[in-house]
C-alpha cells in the first residue's frame, strides 16, 4: 500500500489542497436549458439561464478543447514549421437510463430531432464543494444528436445515448466555499 510522507501531506495542505483532492463523478449533476442558445455566452449569461436537470445520467464523454496542429515544410528547412489551427470544443456522448417522462431527457430528444439545428446550453455541477459551498461548474453549448439505443442482452439496461456537438470553448467556474 502506498503512503504519503508527513512532509508531502504538509506540502499539499500548504498548497490549499484538501487531504483528499481527487473526486469522482458521483453526485455530479448535468443540466440543459430548454431554450435554444445559438450565440456564444459568458459565465454571467450562462448563470442567468433556467436549467432543467437531466435525470439518470450514467456517463458523460470527454469535454474540453482539442486544437489542430498545422504543419508546413519547405525545401530550405529540415524542421517542419507548426502553428495552431482550429479548436474543437468536443463531441461527448451522454448516456442516460431511459426515462420517457424525465424533463431533461425530453429536451435532449427534442434537441436531437432531425431538422432541429439549434444549439442548447449545458451546465455540469461537480460534487467537489466544501460543505455549504458550490461545486465546480462547467458550461458549454452545442447541437444535440440522437438518441441511439445500444440494445444488448438480457441483463443490459434500457439506455439512450445522445451526442453533443459543442460549439463554444468550455467555461469553468471553480468551487466557491460557504
Amino acid at each position: 500500500m502506498f503512503k504519503l510522507s508527513s512532509s508531502l501531506c504538509a506540502a499539499f495542505a500548504g498548497a490549499g489542497l484538501p487531504a483528499a483532492f481527487a473526486n469522482s463523478n458521483a453526485a455530479s449533476k448535468l443540466y440543459v436549458c430548454s431554450t435554444a442558445q445559438n450565440a456564444d455566452l459568458d459565465a454571467t449569461e450562462y448563470a442567468a439561464l433556467t436549467w432543467v436537470q437531466i435525470g439518470a445520467v450514467g456517463s458523460r464523454g470527454e469535454t474540453g478543447k482539442a486544437t489542430n496542429i498545422l504543419t508546413y515544410d519547405t525545401w530550405d528547412t529540415t524542421v517542419v514549421q507548426k502553428a495552431k489551427g482550429m479548436t474543437d470544443a468536443g463531441s461527448p456522448a451522454i448516456e442516460v437510463a431511459r426515462i420517457p417522462t424525465d424533463p431533461g431527457q425530453v429536451i435532449l430528444r427534442t434537441g436531437g430531432a432531425v431538422g432541429n439545428n439549434n444549439s442548447y446550453a449545458f451546465k455540469e455541477e461537480r460534487a467537489d464543494a466544501e460543505a455549504g459551498g458550490t461545486g465546480t461548474i462547467l458550461y458549454n453549448r452545442g447541437l444535440i444528436t440522437g438518441p441511439t439505443r445500444p440494445g444488448g442482452r438480457n441483463e443490459d439496461f434500457d439506455l439512450e445515448v445522445f451526442t453533443l456537438a459543442l460549439q463554444q470553448e468550455e467555461i469553468v467556474v471553480d468551487p466557491v466555499g460557504p
